[in-house]
């Protein structure tokens, strides 16, 4: 299992939190509870892309991609 930086997991419920508590509760966040839906192992799903990607993506999501 990948770590994040800040020591925990790289799940999806993990990454919510964070995203919520960076982001607040936005588009962000729904992106995520689409894949907790989506993903057989819901909250507890591994997110295999590197932190800074998965940063970039969710960041994109919620600011809108940068033209």
């Amino acid at each position: 299992m990948q770590k994040l930086s800040t020591g925990d997991d790289s799940t999806l419920g993990n990454w919510r939190k964070l995203v919520v508590c960076v982001f607040g509760d936005g588009p962000a966040a729904a992106f995520l509870d689409e894949k907790i839906a989506q993903s057989p192992n819901k909250e507890d799903e591994e997110v295999i892309a590197s932190e800074e990607q998965f940063l970039f993506l969710l960041a994109s999501r919620q600011f809108g991609h940068p033209k």
